[in-house]
């Protein structure tokens, strides 16, 4: 089967590359994934908690092992079902950028404070102040206006939303023709992949966050169509995100003891057992009889879950793929070898009834993998362990003083959010502007338009507070909590 006629193709525009100057050896893709590795929201992954407090034991999994990893499953299920690689590991580094320090107990505490009616900062307009009386200030203040684009990217926190902010704004190391800021300059195909590979709420109901829609004109397949630059590739990389944490979660929990080794069979052979061959069910009984996880142990577990899961995503999304293939040929008999149906309507306007599947479960495990039975597990033993619920307190409680400390004094915050912040209340038209003014003056500028504030400029100055915060490492977190508070 050819499955890479299913692979956005060369007639299909990259919106949001503005000047590529790509060498004959580099695609698009590779050039996305190398500008993603080489960033700096890339090497701050290293200091960010995955589940496990960073810097307390070297051997276990932060935000860049486990990104390297999904990156890592990502490739080989693309060039197994033939896919673009390249595309799936461009999204699988960059799929985690947006994450705040301290894993998603900081997450979930920037999304309260970045809420109408939160709980948090108190004297801020978000502080238990309903959503509607926020928009009408808000309204008031530009005279009023019905529809304000900015009010979209207000509100709420989602690290995959964030991931895009990152390399669409803040890292500002590529311009436009304009001299407007355009951060890493990605694909689209990048760029919804990267958003996409989680959900967009917490809970069904939840209205935010908002801001994803700032974004939405970036990740279409061209500037003047609605349609969505989905992937398959990028549907890969939301499983192998899945595979990873279920995989080095357990094995973070078994060298902290969290649970036995016994324990840690039992679990895999509850959730994969289905599709265990006889001689790997026999080896997990044996492993779990083992008296201590040794190396060879946990590489012999390691072999059996990752080999497992991923040859059944692999095998699954063959068979899914070749029913689409199948249908793909009956509609386009007599069509021309330019593939026009594929392209214009496969991935334009996919259709749910006719190939009997949604798109986002083309690339699924199949019925045999119980993938809630890991995520219980880990629940169980680790999340609520007495380690990982201290440490996700004490990280709230930093993020939480630490925002409120800016809020109350901006003039703390460094240069770059400042900057950022005076671009986006528009006393400057692009950051290049903004930053070619001397420092003390700009900082000067800022410092009175904050003795008046308005509403909007208001939640401005949090956004950008909440960029900072989320760029942190823990340790760097914890060292400005010092400084501000010790």
């Amino acid at each position: 089967m050819n499955y890479n006629l299913m692979v956005p193709g060369d007639n299909i525009s990259y919106v949001n590359c503005h000047s590529y100057n790509l060498e004959w050896y580099r695609t698009p893709f590779m050039r996305d994934r190398d500008r993603i590795m080489q960033c700096t929201a890339f090497k701050r992954l290293a200091g960010k908690t995955q589940v496990y407090t960073t810097g307390l034991d070297d051997h276990k999994k932060n935000r860049l092992t486990h990104s390297l990893e999904v990156a890592q499953i990502s490739r080989t299920i693309s060039s197994a079902l033939g896919f673009d690689s390249n595309l799936a590991e461009a999204i699988a580094l960059g799929h985690d950028l947006g994450h705040a320090p301290f894993g998603h107990a900081g997450e979930e505490i920037l999304h309260k404070i970045m809420i109408p009616n939160s709980n948090y900062i108190k004297g801020s307009p978000l502080y238990k102040c309903s959503i509607e009386k926020i928009i009408d200030t808000i309204r008031k203040e530009k005279k009023g206006k019905k529809n304000i684009k900015e009010i979209d990217q207000l509100f709420g926190f989602k690290h995959n939303i964030q991931s895009v902010r990152v390399v669409s704004v803040l890292e500002d190391s590529y311009v436009d023709s304009s001299n407007n800021n355009i951060g890493l300059n990605l694909s689209n195909y990048t760029l919804w992949g990267i958003m996409n590979h989680a959900l967009m709420y917490y809970h069904e109901n939840d209205l935010y966050p908002n801001y994803q829609n700032r974004f939405r004109d970036n990740m279409s397949i061209n500037s003047c169509d609605s349609a969505e630059a989905w992937s398959f590739e990028a549907y890969i990389v939301g499983v192998a995100d899945i595979i990873s944490q279920c995989h080095h979660d357990l094995e973070d929990a078994l060298s902290e003891r969290a649970i036995s080794l016994k324990g840690m069979c039992q679990t895999i052979k509850n959730a994969i057992g289905g599709k265990l061959c006889n001689n790997d069910q026999q080896e997990l009984i044996k492993l779990g009889s083992e008296e201590k996880a040794s190396r060879i142990v946990l590489a012999k577990i390691s072999h059996i879950v990752l080999n497992t899961l991923v040859s059944d995503v692999i095998e699954t999304s063959k068979n899914n793929l070749k029913a689409i293939e199948e249908c793909l040929q009956k509609e386009t008999k007599g069509l021309d070898d330019k593939g026009e149906f594929i392209n214009n309507n496969l991935f334009v306007n996919y259709n749910t009834d006719m190939f009997k599947i949604e798109r986002n479960k083309i690339i699924d495990f199949s019925n045999e993998i119980k993938i809630n039975v890991f995520w219980k597990s880990i629940n169980k033993y680790i999340h609520h362990s007495s380690r990982v619920e201290r440490m996700n307190e004490k990280g709230k409680h930093i993020i939480e003083k630490l925002f409120e400390a800016y809020y109350k004094h901006p003039q703390q915050l460094p240069d770059g959010p400042i900057q950022h912040c005076m671009v986006e209340m528009g006393f400057y038209h692009t950051l290049v502007k903004a930053k070619d003014k001397d420092i003390g003056p700009l900082r000067n500028r800022f410092e009175q338009k904050m003795k008046n504030p308005s509403c909007y400029q208001k939640i401005i100055l949090m956004r950008r507070i909440c960029d900072y915060i989320a760029c942190m490492t823990d340790r760097f977190a914890l060292e400005e909590y010092r400084n501000l508070f010790c």
